[in-house]
């Protein structure tokens, strides 16, 4: 079982900050087929800008938008795949696709420790391959579209392959020529370590997946920890625009 936070936002006079412990374990969203999830991420991400430069993150929409939301995930937590095919969803159909808010995905290894360890760095890799494509986005929401249970080593060079398969427009040539990219497994550590540094520091309470900041034009907001409603994010991004 993992200790996730969930930090709520209430708006008055001031932020008051709600953090509860939810225990949680196994799979925490049905994932769907390769062919449905497909055609559903494609359908999502069409026409949404996405950055060629992965260094800062993975990231998606527009990049003068008022307000960016860093998640910092594990590809293999189902807490995670939670809050992309709930909220997060909701996030790119309205605000990203708007332009109000630029999403940006870092990368932080929680629930990969139990039995996908040896291919976090791989999985994260892969995405971000796929990012300098622009197509960064796309392999993340297959991926969690189509996770499996976190508790087997299902995560293999065949299955990060046969994700990327799944991208219409993906030079697999290109992507492929890329996994061996010290750059980007060096992106992959250096987004741990920013995590660390949110945990000493004290502006998260634990390093948990997903984490996700807020920052807009009146700063920025004390972070969400675990599959937070579509609302409190909203709450979130009125609080910092």
């Amino acid at each position: 079982m993992r200790l996730i936070w969930l930090g709520g936002i209430v708006l008055a006079v001031a932020l008051v900050v709600v953090v509860i412990a939810v225990a949680v374990g196994g799979n925490g969203t049905k994932s769907v087929g390769a062919k449905t999830a497909q055609a559903k991420v494609a359908s999502l991400l069409k026409g949404i800008p996405q950055s060629a430069s992965v260094q800062n993150g993975i990231q998606l929409g527009n990049p003068k938008a008022p307000v960016t939301i860093t998640e910092y995930g594990d590809l293999v937590c189902p807490v995670c795949q939670g809050l992309a095919v709930g909220a997060e969803e909701q996030l790119i159909k309205n605000e990203v696709r708007a332009g109000k808010v630029q999403l940006v995905y870092r990368a932080d290894e929680t629930a990969s420790q139990s039995a996908n360890n040896g291919e976090y760095v791989a999985g994260q890799v892969a995405a971000r391959s796929a990012g300098l494509q622009k197509l960064g986005w796309n392999y993340i929401l297959l991926f969690y579209e189509q996770q499996g249970d976190e508790t087997t080593p299902y995560v293999t060079p065949a299955f990060l392959t046969g994700l990327a398969r799944q991208i219409p427009g993906l030079d697999m040539a290109k992507w492929k020529s890329q996994l061996q990219n010290p750059n980007l497994s060096g992106y992959v550590t250096v987004d741990g370590r920013l995590m660390n540094q949110l945990v000493s520091a004290g502006t998260i309470p634990a390093n948990a997946t997903p984490t996700v900041l807020f920052k807009g034009p009146k700063g920025s907001v004390p972070p969400l920890q675990a599959n937070a409603p579509y609302s409190a994010l909203q709450v979130a991004i009125k609080a910092v625009s």
